[in-house]
């Protein structure tokens, strides 16, 4: 069932896909500047559940919305 979705929630929706996708490409860096194995997995494991985080926001808001927005 499609939830109607505010301008409120819009913004908030993008400030929080903004900030997952924002972690995961600094995680990203950061494992690839690490020396350490342990720390370069662990640096790459945060950003996989970033990028996740962001995909499910994504997702929610295509189920969520209709294409186009409302007229």
């Amino acid at each position: 069932m499609k939830k109607e979705i505010t301008t409120k929630d819009l913004l908030a929706l993008n400030e929080l896909m903004t900030f997952e996708n924002w972690m995961a490409t600094k995680m990203k860096n950061y494992e690839e500047m690490a020396s350490e194995k342990q720390l370069q997995k662990m640096f790459g494991e945060m950003a996989q559940i970033h990028l996740e985080n962001h995909s499910k926001l994504l997702d929610y808001l295509k189920t969520n919305t209709e294409e186009g927005g409302k007229k």
